[in-house]
This record gives C-alpha cells, structure tokens and sequence, in this order.
C-alpha cells in the first residue's frame, strides 16, 4: 500500500520550509551587515622622494610593515588610520552610522545597538611544514592546535583542522566576525593550491572561537614556510 500526501498539505510544506530558508538568509544578511571587518589596504607601505635630484645625487626609499592600526578624529570625524612606521600612515572616514575599534591588521565596525566582536587573541604565525599552530593562544602545542600544515608528499600539502577545529574557505575574501560566525564549516583538509597568497580563510576553533587568518606569503622550495595573520575574537 501506499501513502501518499495530499497536495495542499505537500505546499504548505513547501511554504513552511521556503520561509525557513529565507528567515535564515535574512538572518545571515543582518548580521553581516550590523558587523564589518575594514581591512588595511596594504602590509609594507613605501616613502621616497619624488621631486627630480641633481646629477650624482640619489634617495633611498624608506620600507616599513604595518605597525600600528587606531581610530583617530580627523576634522571632528572618525577616521580609520593605518600606520606603517616612518613610512607613514594612510586613511579613510569611518563607515557612515558605524561604530569602529581597532583589530589586528585592519578595524571592526558595527551598526549601533550591536555588541563589537571583543579580539581575544591576535598576531602574524610563521607556520613551517609539518608543523602546528593554535588560533587561540598563538602556539605550536599540539594537544591545543587548531590547523595542521600537512605534508602527504613533497606536493601535497594541506591545510588541515585539528582537535576539533573546523575550516571555511568560501570566497576568501575578508569577511571579519560577522561573516565567519555565518559561514560554513566543514573538518575536512583544504589543498595548499586553494589558499593563494591574499586570501582570508575563517576556522572555527578547538575551543569554539571564531578566527580569520590572512594567507601573506608562501615561501620555500621543500619544506616550505608560511606566513600567516590572524584574529580570534572571544
């Protein structure tokens, strides 16, 4: 024998579940837009003289990395302001109705009436072949790692969660606490290939934290090293 459901029933369901989907969408919106992450738009920064030199005559630009990120007032209005060094700094107005703190390499900003996601734990890892790393407390203890940088053979490597922890590539993109505490998350190893240099990759921690890491260099022949910057929030 065999039941079938009857058809208004079928598209109600229908409509129950086309609503829980857009809920969740709408939902997964909002608080990407009550949240940001403004990222600095660059990590060394380069000062020289421009104006022409007599004859004989030479400059040396001045390199430095990013030293130091804060929220000044510039003309009686907010202003993100990234400083590198004696090279200087650079800057841009605050997003309008926003609220912004300074975090790691760049600033979190929320809409009014949203708690700001509190930085826990932040800083650049060098992360060496084989070797492990701790989104958390910024160490290489292993019972706490969250991410491995796994070498099956001298070509494949991997990136992959530990202790628990969970990986969401996505887009790469940066997508500060907001969009990391929406994104997908999955156990499974992410190939080395799919996280070129520049890209943001969200981890779920060990101990249940949100973080981002920023891919800033790949260097290396066999074993190779990375070089990573990363944010955990609370």
């Amino acid at each position: 024998m065999t039941i079938t459901q009857p058809t208004n029933f079928r598209r109600f369901f229908a409509m129950v579940l086309f609503g829980a989907i857009a809920v969740t969408a709408l939902t997964a919106a909002s608080a990407r837009a009550a949240a940001i992450y403004v990222d600095c738009p660059l990590t060394q920064a380069r000062r020289e003289i421009t104006t022409p030199l007599p004859a004989d005559w030479w400059t040396t630009p001045v390199v430095n990395s990013l030293s130091e990120t804060k929220v000044a007032n510039i003309g009686g209005e907010p202003a993100l302001m990234c400083i590198y060094g004696s090279s200087g700094s650079v800057q841009m107005k605050a997003p309008a109705g926003m609220t912004c703190s300074a975090s790691g390499a760049g600033f979190s900003c929320t809409s009014p009436g949203v708690v700001a996601p509190v930085t826990y734990s932040t800083g650049p890892i060098i992360l060496k072949q084989t070797y492990l790393a701790d989104l958390d407390n910024n160490s290489g203890n292993n019972a706490q790692a969250d991410i491995w940088f796994q070498a099956k053979t001298a070509t494949k490597l991997f990136i992959t969660p530990r202790n628990g922890a969970k990986i969401a590539v996505g887009d790469r993109s940066n997508r500060g606490f907001a969009g990391c505490s929406v994104a997908s998350y999955s156990s499974d190893s992410v190939k080395l290939n799919q996280i070129p240099v520049g890209s943001y990759i969200c981890v779920k921690t060990n101990q249940g934290r949100i973080s981002q890491f920023r891919m800033n260099d790949i260097s290396g022949g066999s074993p190779k090293v990375l070089k990573l910057g990363y944010t955990t929030w609370q």
